[in-house]
């Protein structure tokens, strides 16, 4: 079963598909409904709000339909027990079969950047390209953990990610939960803890709404979802990064202080056709001020 608003006219215009094993995924649209597609993997925390421009109106100028379904637990979708990260391309699959969407690009920001990857390598013939912003690598290649995790990462966070294990998300719940209290103000925490760049760019109204949207809708169902996503992208993803064929550009700023630049240069090495764009000064939210650029990078 397949559901869908209308309304508003640059979005998010809402949905919910009822996935094949049951589950419901929740998904919404912004943009120009006839432009190209553009799957939107969200951040960890974050939901099917997520977008990427302080007007969403701009997306219908750019001719660009971004579709972000909510993962597994987060925001309006059912969660998935055991999944895995290799799991997302098949529930995508779903959803732009339903959608009528045959080739699309995928972009991600931060914790999004293994699902966006796990589909260009799961569906070569429809992914044509992959944008990554603030990303990390897999944890099961060797890079030193204790150089690029961030120094205000909890001891807790910190272990888990040093010796991951399916016990992790149990590990971490108690660590997220303090964020399900009042997920709206995350933006301005934000914006006190990260670096100059950021904190002007969480400065801006319609930014801090957005984010405050998302974050409050993603955490709907708890520290839960939370945990156990953090956890699979501490284990291996499943499939080989450097198996990925498709272009892939990935943004990253030189003073992202949530994803250290030096994991973003990991991942980089990582990719055989790949287009790194490091901006000097800037934060993990750079892709507010350069949306246009990221979006006609991900063109077919």
């Amino acid at each position: 079963m397949h559901t869908r608003s209308t309304d508003p006219a640059d979005g998010p215009r809402e949905g919910q598909l009822q996935l094949r094993d049951g589950r419901t995924m929740a998904y919404a649209e912004w943009g120009d409904p006839a432009g190209r597609p553009v799957l939107g993997c969200h951040g960890s925390p974050s939901s099917r709000l997520e977008r990427h421009v302080d007007d969403p109106a701009a997306y219908r100028r750019w001719g660009v339909r971004l579709i972000v379904p909510d993962r597994p637990g987060f925001g309006g979708s059912d969660p998935q027990p055991g999944r895995r990260v290799t799991d997302w391309s098949d529930d995508v699959v779903q959803l732009f079969d339903a959608l009528g969407v045959d080739r699309f690009a995928a972009l991600s920001l931060s914790g999004g950047a293994a699902y966006a990857l796990a589909c260009a390598y799961a569906l070569p013939d429809r992914v044509h390209a992959v944008g990554v912003l603030g990303g990390a690598p897999p944890p099961d290649v060797p890079w030193p953990w204790s150089d690029v995790l961030p120094g205000w990462l909890p001891p807790t966070v910190r272990a888990a990610a040093h010796r991951p294990s399916r016990a992790t998300a149990t590990l971490l719940r108690p660590v997220f939960a303090p964020l399900t209290v009042s997920p709206a103000l995350l933006p301005r925490y934000l914006q006190l803890r990260l670096n100059p760049s950021d904190r002007r760019v969480l400065g801006r109204p319609a930014v801090r709404r957005a984010m405050a949207a998302t974050f409050t809708e993603g955490l709907r169902q708890g520290a839960g979802p939370l945990a156990e996503d953090r956890a699979l992208l501490f284990r291996p993803w499943g499939f080989p990064v450097g198996e990925v064929r498709q272009s892939v550009h990935v943004w990253h700023g030189t003073q992202d202080w949530q994803v250290p630049v030096g994991l973003g240069r990991v991942l980089v090495a990582m990719l055989p056709n790949c287009t790194a764009h490091w901006y000097a000064g800037e934060g993990h939210f750079l892709v507010f001020d350069h949306a246009r650029e990221v979006y006609a990078a991900l063109a077919p």
